[in-house]
């Protein structure tokens, strides 16, 4: 029995970027669901808010949130969440969104700045690991 299952093209979330590419990755067991990274694409994998990382990020996390919907998950299920930037000039942003997604005891987290993402044009990326169940 394989001990994972793979969810590919979750309605809602733009196609994946290569074949074998999952969405979220949930254990046998059914309790823990590991979500890949989120970004700023819309349901046609066109980038939202180019050069607006506020924009992006508010993509990228509607994306999680319909990850966890097709899992049966909410935002309260999350117990990790890692956000990758590629600058810290919205901050300030980003912690309002995060403040709003998440108002009191929100996920164990951490922010990254990185080189740079799968695409140029694209500022941040969100993963995250949720219970359910």
């Amino acid at each position: 029995m394989n001990p994972r299952k793979s969810i590919r093209d979750v309605p809602g979330t733009p196609p994946p970027f290569r074949p074998y590419y999952s969405n979220a990755v949930r254990a046998a067991a059914g309790d823990m669901l590991y979500i890949s990274g989120q970004v700023a694409w819309d349901d046609e994998g066109a980038i939202v808010g180019v050069g607006d990382g506020a924009a992006q990020a508010r993509q990228a996390f509607g994306n999680l949130g319909k990850v966890l919907a097709a899992h049966g998950a909410s935002w309260q299920d999350l117990v990790k969440v890692t956000v990758f930037v590629t600058d810290f000039g919205w901050f300030d942003e980003l912690s309002a969104l995060r403040e709003a997604l998440f108002p009191e005891a929100g996920p164990a987290s951490t922010i990254v700045r990185v080189a740079g993402l799968v695409q140029p044009e694209l500022l941040v990326e969100v993963e995250a690991v949720a219970v359910v169940g």
